[in-house]
């Protein structure tokens, strides 16, 4: 061991985290020999695959953690580290790291790969006790399956976020047992992650884009997305949606992201672009002026749905559609983990992905067969009993399980006479019905509104008949202004975001 390797305490479990471990301690008891855990992006896996090595190690059993990038190798050797793990790394060009004498090792599975196809077999472990595979949706190609045969005898632990492929081959081929200690709903609730919140603000055309092994031809679906029209609608909507926000935008193609990238940075936004080919010395120093705040707007390709990690990030930009659950699920999970001042996150959908895959947070039936499902559903529909999602027409706010948006207050109209019963009298609800809103105080809000904008205060009773159909009582206008609500001032906002459009549409 490294001598200067001083093993801090082991971090603090919590109570999903040690019941994941209880869980896959009695998978083994009960004779399985490979669980795979799923687990949500943000959920901590690594602390578990900590205390995992950390108990093998402990027991002077040999333990191998792999994973499939060069960025998560580094980010897992780091993490494991601080969670009190030594390891030694396997990893191209980072041979000042090895460490063969380490009981806990950390490696790149393409390194593995490359070096058994070499013939460099003595870099490659020759026992090992326990393998703990992250990412394990992508262990089950035929060249991977063959590396692990090397150890035959060894436990095997999968750790995923989606335990689903594009391909739709069954996991099952390499695991015996589906362990979910918890979902993306029950985290988001406890406040482990920010809830999202959706907006569905434009989508391309797609009628001409072929599918090939389950996903968009990728020649086909740049030519459909990356074009100068849509480029500029996706900044458009992002400067009046989340100018504020640190965000990263998921582009279809290198070419697509450098568009992305430069037409933002054309209207003044620091932005960059990085992709899986951008040398990692490059690649490095963009993720450090991310980090750092220095940029603001990262536009990327088959790049940060993987191993990308910075929690102050809050919205996420999708112009790339998708018809994968996987890929859909960890890109929305760059953006939900928390951060200080940070209570949500915006999803900015130019793709129509959250119509076809839904929110985060929904339940979903995870199986080892192969099918990739939502709950009482199959991958890429919503069951019939589910509350419908619904696009709000004023904000562009997507939302489902009530008929007001969350966002700007609009009402969904009945389709038929709606009444209730209220002592003896009949009420129809109408489209802008919204008898639980304290009227004064919303009026008290729009005058605070006005004055924090320099606006006269007949703007708020204008306000206000916008949105109930009748001016304010004149009593109410002699009371002083209010600060308004976040609730209030994004139903401003959305007011103005209509008005100009139908501005821009009349032009």
């Amino acid at each position: 061991m490294d001598d200067l390797f001083t093993p801090p305490a082991p971090p603090v479990l919590r109570d999903y985290q040690r019941d994941a471990l209880d869980r896959i301690d009695a998978a083994f008891d009960a004779g399985h020999r490979a669980p795979l855990l799923v687990l949500p992006t943000g959920s901590g896996k690594t602390v578990i695959a900590a205390e995992l090595m950390r108990r093998e190690v402990a027991a002077g059993r040999r333990v191998l953690f792999l994973a499939p990038r060069r960025e998560l190798v580094d980010q897992a050797r780091r993490k494991l580290a601080a969670a009190g793990v030594y390891t030694g790394v396997i990893l191209a060009g980072m041979d000042h790291l090895r460490d063969p004498d380490a009981l806990a090792q950390v490696a790149s599975i393409d390194t593995l790969l490359a070096r058994v196809a070499r013939g460099r077999v003595s870099h490659v472990p020759a026992r090992v006790d326990s393998l703990i595979v992250d990412e394990a949706h992508l262990s089950i190609t035929a060249v991977r399956r063959e590396l692990f045969d090397r150890w035959p005898d060894a436990r095997r632990v999968g750790l995923t976020a989606t335990p689903t492929r594009k391909d739709g081959r069954a996991l099952g081929a390499l695991y015996d047992a589906l362990i979910e200690p918890v979902t993306v709903a029950a985290l988001t609730e406890a406040g482990h992650l920010v809830p999202g919140r959706y907006f569905s603000v434009s989508e391309p055309d797609l009628r001409r884009v072929r599918t090939v092994a389950g996903e968009y031809h990728a020649a086909d679906l740049d030519a459909a997305v990356n074009r100068p029209e849509l480029v500029g609608d996706i900044v458009a909507h992002w400067l009046r949606h989340a100018s504020d926000r640190r965000s990263v935008v998921f582009a279809s193609s290198i070419a697509h992201s450098v568009a992305l990238a430069e037409a933002f940075q054309r209207v003044g936004v620091a932005a960059e672009h990085v992709d899986a080919t951008t040398p990692t010395g490059e690649r490095d120093e963009i993720f450090g002026r991310y980090r750092a705040g220095e940029t603001q707007l990262l536009a990327n390709c088959f790049l940060a749905s993987y191993g990308f990690d910075l929690p102050a990030l809050s919205c996420v930009v999708l112009a790339r559609p998708t018809k994968s659950l996987m890929l859909y699920l960890q890109m929305l999970g760059r953006g939900l983990r928390p951060a200080d001042g940070k209570a949500d996150c915006l999803i900015l959908d130019h793709s129509g992905a959250v119509h076809r895959h839904g929110f985060a947070a929904d339940a979903r039936a995870w199986t080892l067969d192969g099918t990739h499902a939502l709950v009482r559903a199959t991958a890429g529909t919503r069951d019939a009993n589910e509350p419908a999602m619904i696009d709000c027409p004023d904000c562009r706010a997507v939302f489902s399980g009530t008929r007001t948006c969350p966002e700007c207050g609009w009402t969904l109209k009945p389709r038929g006479r709606d009444v209730v019963t209220l002592v003896g009298e009949l009420v129809e609800l109408g489209a802008r019905r919204a008898e639980s809103i304290d009227r004064e105080r919303f009026y008290l809000e729009l005058l605070g509104y006005a004055a924090e904008h320099g606006h006269q205060p007949g703007s708020a009773a204008h306000r206000y008949r916008e949105r109930f159909g009748e001016f304010p009582p004149w009593r109410w206008r002699t009371q002083p202004p209010i600060t308004p609500t976040l609730a209030t001032r994004r139903w401003v906002r959305s007011r103005q975001i209509a008005y100009a459009k139908a501005r821009s549409a009349h032009a």
